[in-house]
């Protein structure tokens, strides 16, 4: 069955900045997403630094995320249950861990999640206006994916150092995610979730190929929602891809050019786990025999 339309679920609001015109809006998201590109490109010889501002936003972000669903989930009934929440949580605990494997699943969903909501919101600047739980809902919106694009792009151009071989965790995840949406929408998770909140879940619309009544405003044939579904999965496993050789390559270059400088690149990850693989490395816990092949998959060596 077609999802209702979103006019029925949630009636446009007044605009919660009244008097704030659309193009305003445009330009504080396009501003505030060239200044987070330009910080990154302009750190981009500094992956020490990046690392740690990276750190840092997301432990801020695992922090305000738990403590804001978590007061509204008692309030307001609200579940992080869009593929944008659950990036959330997968950017923060995969940076904070320190996860190389799961760093690239972090930068991809990351990039997704900021760049989607800002484009979104310069092609239709009155739905943020008009349909925002209020200008302070809107305001942490719009800083919190400002963060995810910065968070993202910092691990994709300055920090991640990804392998095509771990490809794989990257579709996985984007696949579990996408999976426990499911299971949110047909009840079999947070059975207690509003019908109405149930109803418009973007990531379901986007699954059943239904994103582009959004334009057309009726319903449309099951053909169009079949290719448009399929095409959207093709066009992310591309992008998962592209994202991974683009990232290789660019990590590629900066160790020519180390190369020539006579420097070593620094390919160290901090986080969790890092940190206690030093510990228990210094401490004698772990074997000399696996001490290479552990620092080696965490880059813990050098901190």
């Amino acid at each position: 069955m077609p999802p209702k339309d979103i006019a029925e679920v949630l009636p446009p609001r007044p605009s919660v900045w009244p008097g704030f015109p659309p193009a305003a809006m445009v330009a504080l998201l396009l501003g505030l997403f060239a200044a987070c590109t330009v910080l990154v490109i302009a750190m981009r010889n500094h992956r020490r630094a990046s690392m740690y501002l990276v750190f840092v936003l997301a432990a801020i972000l695992l922090v305000f995320n738990a403590v804001y669903f978590g007061i509204n989930r008692v309030r307001r009934g609200w579940y992080p249950v869009e593929f944008s929440h659950i990036s959330y949580f997968v950017m923060a605990v995969s940076v904070v861990l320190g996860s190389r494997k799961l760093l690239s699943l972090a930068g991809y969903c990351s990039m997704l999640t900021g760049l989607g909501y800002i484009l979104a919101g310069v092609v239709s600047p009155v739905s943020l206006l008009t349909t925002s739980f209020s200008a302070a809902e809107l305001a942490i919106s719009i800083i919190r994916h400002q963060a995810m694009w910065l968070c993202g792009f910092l691990i994709f151009f300055n920090v991640g150092v990804f392998r095509m071989r771990d490809i794989w965790v990257a579709l996985t995840g984007i696949a579990l995610m996408i999976g426990f949406s499911l299971l949110v929408y047909y009840g079999l998770i947070y059975p207690g979730f509003d019908e109405g909140e149930r109803e418009t879940m973007q990531i379901i619309t986007i699954v059943q190929g239904n994103i582009l009544q959004y334009v057309t405003h009726k319903p449309l044939p099951l053909i169009a929602r079949a290719a448009t579904s399929v095409g959207i999965g093709l066009a992310v496993v591309a992008t998962v891809i592209l994202y991974h050789i683009v990232n290789i390559k660019i990590n590629a270059a900066r160790r020519d050019k180390s190369l020539r400088l006579g420097r070593k690149q620094d390919e160290s990850q901090i986080g969790v786990l890092p940190f206690l693989l030093k510990v228990l490395k210094y401490k004698g816990i772990i074997k000399s025999s696996r001490k290479a092949q552990v620092c080696e998959e965490y880059n813990c060596n050098v901190l």
